[in-house]
């Protein structure tokens, strides 16, 4: 059977987003299988995996913006930034109350500066951060400019070292482990991150993701398509336009075609056959269609 589509996971405790991949390819017997962001072993939640042609849009599921629910323990430094990592400094943080929290928190809404840490997967002269930080080394990263759209503090529970928990609401390219540390080093105690579940990502809820043994008996009773959200609907922010037979042709031959629909300049649309399924992805420029990405 050609399976194509995207599972979402609620990502367990204990595993790396390639485990996750791994579990899948061995369960339904396909190779072409990737993820759509990376969720660190100790996060839970949202985790979106791309199967068959899908795999051919993961780059563009992973760059929507996400949700987390987060915790921090202040008065801790470790050197991965969460409390799985080495304890590199201990303090009694219990001066810190709720309102210097807030106030704290605040301070990182919006468009900020952020540096990747050292146990990111982010590449750096070919190999991995978290791979440099292994052997030793440490590398200096120039900070990227991301977005906190909203970051709400929901609890706050006081003593020598205090733990707070918040809602996230961020771009693509934000690291909650360092949003933690920064908070903590602005309060002048240190924090590490305690907790992280993802419970959004684009337009995939934690509501709709599925767990590993769920998929199982999907796969084992023959009902895994039903979880498989099609490419259309993965990609339902985008433009749309729905090809004729010609169109199509054209299309298919790496060839533009005039658009039928106008949109904004440079935009990014989405090629759809009469029967709605996707075809290819698109520039739209000056009128015209220029496949990019043929996804059949």
């Amino acid at each position: 059977m050609d399976i194509n589509g995207i599972l979402i996971i609620d990502k367990p405790q204990g595993l790396t987003s390639h485990d996750v991949v791994a579990k899948i390819r061995r369960l339904i017997g396909v190779k072409r299988v990737g993820h759509t962001g990376t969720l660190d072993p100790m996060a839970t939640g949202v985790l979106g995996i791309c199967i068959g042609k899908a795999t051919r849009i993961a780059e563009y599921l992973s760059s929507n913006d996400k949700e987390y629910i987060a915790e921090a323990m202040f008065g801790i430094v470790t050197d991965s930034l969460d409390t799985t990592g080495r304890v590199l400094n201990s303090s009694d943080a219990s001066g810190v109350d709720e309102e210097d929290v807030s106030a704290a928190t605040q301070c990182f809404v919006g468009e900020i500066l952020q540096a990747p840490p050292m146990v990111s997967a982010v590449h750096h002269e070919g190999k991995r951060l978290y791979e440099l930080a292994r052997e030793g080394k440490r590398i200096e990263i120039q900070p990227r400019r991301v977005t906190i759209s909203k970051m709400e503090l929901l609890q706050f529970h006081p003593g020598e070292h205090p733990v707070a928990k918040w809602r996230v609401v961020c771009s693509s390219g934000v690291y909650v482990r360092s949003l933690c540390a920064d908070i903590g080093e602005k309060l002048g105690c240190g924090a590490a991150m305690s907790y992280l579940r993802r419970i959004r990502v684009g337009v995939f809820d934690i509501g709709n993701a599925l767990t590993l043994e769920h998929i199982k008996a999907m796969q084992e009773s023959g009902s895994l398509a039903e979880a498989l959200t099609p490419i259309p609907i993965a990609l339902k922010e985008w433009g749309s336009v729905v090809l004729d037979h010609v169109m199509r042709e054209r299309i298919l031959h790496g060839r533009s075609i005039q658009s039928p629909v106008s949109f904004d300049a440079e935009e990014k649309v989405l090629l759809l056959d009469e029967e709605g399924n996707a075809v290819s992805l698109a520039h739209y420029r000056d009128g015209a269609l220029s496949p990019f990405k043929v996804l059949v």
